[in-house]
């Protein structure tokens, strides 16, 4: 892996000078402060109002896999030191997305959305669905204004706050992308095997540096122009009418008899509104599948991650 990364840990059963000796211990540069959401060249202890009884512990930016194994010192510093994570603890991973273009992102959230049960799997009861309010469902944002949204900041306008398994809000102050769903741990392994899994999976939705061939999808009835509207549905879900028109250099009467051909072949689209303009939603049919994708989660992740979670869905699935 080679992005960077910050995590915070949120955790119980040490107070904050106990924390600051294990450390230090081990020669790790931190210091004791107030909440605050300032970036530091240094680990810092800060108070967390969500966190029962204890506090938090954030890194500053560390970069590839030697910020693995700085990450891996300190989980193994505070494990020994006698810390734990309790129900309302969560580790929080920030990874650095300022090269991502807008559809990277795009993909990143719409990817994790389509495989968010599996990776639910290998979560804790409390980190699943919407059960948690600090980091609900992606699905939950995945709406029309989403799906339309075209730049990073129209995608970040259309997230209704912070407090989602993926965390756009982070991109306009600190340009970075944060995934919110694990749970508190002081596992050296379950801390580094989520930042490696998160940085591969960030990299195998990226837009290739060499675009492949643009799939050829059939749709049964349709040819042409229509099939390539088709299209615009199959990878957007959502469609301006204006863009619409744009894209094929018809009036707005046209793109509307265009849309009326689509349905007497099966597909189902509604009207919508996008910030006012008018928008169709594709509700099922043909074309109501994933954009034209690597469909696996494991896609990019290295052997010893998948196992790690394969392993570990196994077992929550045993004692659930």
């Amino acid at each position: 892996m080679n992005r960077k990364f910050g995590i915070e840990m949120e955790i119980v059963g040490i107070d904050r000078q106990t924390a600051l000796r294990a450390l230090r211990a081990i020669s790790i540069s931190v210091q004791n402060e107030d909440y605050n959401h300032n970036t530091r060249g240094y680990w810092k202890l800060v108070s967390d109002s969500s966190v029962r009884g204890g506090f938090e512990v954030v890194s500053p930016v560390l970069h590839g896999e030697a910020g693995l194994e700085e990450a891996r010192a300190v989980a193994t510093a505070l494990d020994d030191a006698g810390a734990t994570a309790n129900r309302s603890c969560g580790l929080h991973v920030h990874f650095d997305a300022r090269d991502l273009t807008a559809g990277d992102i795009h993909t990143i959230v719409r990817r994790y959305a389509r495989h968010e049960a599996e990776i639910d799997a290998f979560m804790p009861q409390s980190r699943r669905g919407s059960t948690n309010t600090y980091c609900r469902s992606v699905s939950d944002f995945l709406d029309a204004r989403f799906e339309s949204a075209r730049t990073i900041e129209e995608m970040v306008r259309a997230q209704s706050g912070r407090y989602f398994k993926v965390n756009l809000q982070s991109f306009p102050r600190y340009g970075t992308v944060e995934f919110r769903q694990h749970s508190g741990t002081v596992s050296a392994a379950k801390v580094t095997s989520w930042v490696r899994f998160l940085g591969e999976f960030i990299e195998a939705c990226k837009t290739p540096n060499t675009p492949a061939a643009a799939p050829v999808i059939e749709y049964p009835g349709l040819r042409g122009v229509q099939a390539e509207l088709a299209g615009m549905f199959t990878e957007s879900q959502v469609v301006i009418l204006d863009a619409m028109c744009e894209r094929f250099g018809w009036l707005p009467h046209t793109g509307r008899a265009a849309i009326t051909r689509l349905r007497r072949v099966g597909l189902q689209i509604s009207p919508v509104t996008v910030d006012g303009r008018p928008a169709y939603r594709l509700d099922s049919g043909l074309a109501n599948r994933p954009a034209p994708q690597t469909e696996s989660l494991w896609t990019g992740i290295s052997e010893g991650v998948v196992r790690f979670y394969r392993n570990r869905t196994a077992v929550l699935a045993a004692v659930v």
